[in-house]
């Protein structure tokens, strides 16, 4: 009979902490991409608000009259 591997459970235990950590991390860096994407798209479209002249726009998006 053999025995079984004794850290077999503690490396079973390491792997899912590891995806954890993992799946973590990557909820972080999703919630900062969206941020990122979020604040650019602002800024294109005051951008875009400025270049055509759409002043009711640009005053929206920058928050004048709030």
């Amino acid at each position: 009979m053999t025995n079984p591997n004794p850290f077999s459970d503690f490396v079973g235990f390491l792997a899912k902490v590891g995806e954890a950590y993992r799946e973590f991390e990557l909820n972080n860096l999703m919630t900062e991409l969206e941020s990122f994407n979020k604040q650019n798209y602002k800024d294109v479209a005051i951008d875009v608000a400025l270049a055509t002249g759409d002043r009711e726009a640009f005053e929206k998006l920058v928050g004048v009259n709030e």
